[in-house]
Parts: C-alpha cells; sequence; structure tokens
C-alpha cells in the first residue's frame, strides 16, 4: 500500500524553510513549487510590528489534511508540505510555508496555488496584526469570509444554489436540458422533410399525372431502413422539341473525307445538338467533346457505366 507523503505541522518555533523542502525532495520528481507567506511592516499606512496567529489545531490539523488530499485528488503530485506557524511572527519571518513536489512543474504550480487559497478559506486559524501605535486588531482572511458567507446562505437555503437570478435562462438539469435539445432537433427534422416532400414531390399515385413540363417527378416513399426517400420518376413528353424524330441518327451523313462516314449534329439539329449537350454535362462530360454524335453517345454510355459502378441507385434512375 501506499504512504501518501503528506507533510502537515502546527508549530510556535521558526519555520525552517530548507527543511520542509527537503521533506518533498524525491528522486522521480523534476519540480518542487512552494509558497512563503512572511510578515510585512505595514497595513493601511501603519507600521506593523508583529503578528500573533490562534488556532483550533485539532480542526486545523484536519483541514490541511483534507487539502492535501483533494490536492492528490486533482493533479499528479509527490510530496505535500503544509506548515503553519502560530504565537508570535516578527516581522520578515514566514508564517506559512507550503511546498509539494511533482514530475513536471505545471502540477505542482497549480497544486500550490489550491493550497494557499484553500488554507485561508477553510483552516480555523486566525491572525492578530500588533501595531507600533494603537489598539492590535483580529484579522480575518477574506476567503474565510467568502466561504463562511455562502455556508450561512446555504444553510438558510438548502438544497439551493445562490445564482443571480439576472443570469438565470433555463432552469433544468443536464439531463432535461439534453432532451429539450433532442426534441428540437427532431422537430426541425420533420419541418424539413415535410417542406422537402411540399417542394420537390408533386406527384401523385391518383391522379396519375405522368405529363410535366419539368424534367423529372418526384414522390415520397417510406423505407425501413431511413426516414423518408425520393422517388425520381422520368416525365413523359409528348410534345416539344424533345419529339424530333430519332431515325436521323441512324443516317450518316458523307463529309468532305469519303472514307470517313459521319454525323455532325450541331449544324443540322441545333436543337438536338442542345439537348445531347445537356445531357453530357448532367452527367459530368465536360471536356471537349468531337463532333460525330455517335462518339457523342458512346461517351455518354460510357459514362453511365461509369456512375453505375460507382454508384449502383443510378441504375435504379435510369430503369424508372
Amino acid at each position: 500500500m501506499e504512504i501518501l507523503k503528506n507533510f502537515v505541522k502546527l508549530q510556535q518555533e521558526e519555520l525552517n524553510i530548507a527543511e520542509i523542502m527537503e521533506l518533498v525532495t524525491f528522486p522521480n520528481c523534476g519540480a518542487i513549487s512552494n509558497f512563503i507567506g512572511i510578515t510585512r511592516d505595514n497595513f493601511e499606512n501603519k507600521k506593523v510590528i508583529k503578528l500573533e496567529y490562534e488556532a483550533y489545531e485539532s480542526m486545523a490539523l484536519k483541514e490541511m489534511t483534507n487539502i492535501c488530499n483533494k490536492i492528490r485528488s486533482q493533479w499528479d503530485v509527490e510530496g505535500i508540505a503544509i506548515y503553519h506557524r502560530i504565537g508570535e511572527v516578527p516581522i520578515s519571518k514566514a508564517s506559512v510555508v507550503i511546498a509539494v513536489s511533482s514530475p513536471h512543474r505545471e502540477q505542482s504550480l497549480r497544486a500550490v496555488e489550491y493550497a494557499i487559497n484553500a488554507l485561508k478559506a477553510s483552516v480555523p486559524i486566525w491572525k492578530k496584526e500588533v501595531y507600533e501605535t494603537g489598539e492590535p486588531q483580529w484579522k480575518q482572511n477574506k476567503e474565510y469570509e467568502e466561504a463562511q458567507m455562502a455556508s450561512d446562505i446555504n444553510e438558510k437555503i438548502p438544497n439551493k444554489d445562490v445564482v443571480d437570478q439576472n443570469l438565470v435562462q433555463i432552469r433544468a438539469n443536464s439531463e432535461e436540458l439534453n432532451r429539450r435539445i433532442e426534441s428540437f432537433i427532431e422537430r426541425k427534422r420533420q419541418h424539413v422533410n415535410t417542406v422537402n416532400v411540399q417542394e420537390f414531390c408533386r406527384y401523385s399515385e391518383n391522379n396519375g399525372n405522368e405529363n410535366s413540363c419539368a424534367r423529372v417527378d418526384a414522390i415520397l416513399i417510406r423505407r425501413k431502413d431511413s426516414r423518408s426517400h425520393i422517388k425520381v420518376h422520368r416525365v413523359l413528353n409528348e410534345w416539344g422539341p424533345q419529339t424530333i424524330d430519332q431515325s436521323i441518327l441512324c443516317k450518316p451523313i458523307n463529309t468532305n473525307n469519303t472514307n470517313n462516314m459521319s454525323f455532325d449534329v450541331s449544324d443540322s439539329f441545333p436543337i438536338l445538338d442542345e439537348r445531347i449537350s445537356v445531357t453530357e454535362r448532367m452527367i459530368g462530360i465536360n471536356k471537349p467533346v468531337p463532333k460525330d454524335i455517335y462518339e457523342r453517345l458512346k461517351n455518354i454510355e460510357d459514362r453511365i457505366l461509369y456512375l453505375e459502378s460507382i454508384s449502383p441507385e443510378y441504375k435504379d434512375f435510369w430503369t424508372q
């Protein structure tokens, strides 16, 4: 069982800083951070000649040990020493020494800062300032006063956090907040689905409206593996430029080169050329296209086969 290297002590003798530092020196540590509080000679333009400390010793030692345990629960440290002097402490002499060792400096630095703040807030040690002139005064740490005030408020209002009401926007625990967020997302998802249906799905099985001026119609199809799916229908166009006799594609036209039979659709049928060009752009044929319509159709077929190979839903699209 690992022995915790906590060193806490109250003493009337002068604090030996070197000895305290030695207590927390270990070969596996690369840093020792410390705080040393000493008596200064002035307070609010009054000349201070000494400080006198009193403590509720048994409770103070217990709280100092609790501080050590809390430090170990938050940071990776090795040795912790908290020494406090009681009785008279002359000017420039140490009243408190805190030393923490750790493998790396960040942990010990943060632990020392926490230790001195916690010491002032929770350990029952009182200080009296003795001045050169005038009556001495008992001083209470600011941190201790704030902690006591918070404790008094909590006793008056049990089990209720004291929060500025002007800052409160939502009164709910984390579980309730998560439930509200999920509910909001679900409502937005349903709204988006409804808008998609209204905007894109104009086809109805009842009215049989297969004729449309749009290129495609769509209908909402419910599937088990998804919330919704859009099924695409090809449009049946019975009039317009699309009704040009397709048999012309089978009649090659002689060019100047009698050995090369080809058909330049752009010269003879600009409307048909426009439709083929649109198809090429839609399926991603952006490179320069040949004039020969047969070669262009072959490129379109190759492109469709490629799209089917990388994304199977394209196959269903073309067979609708």
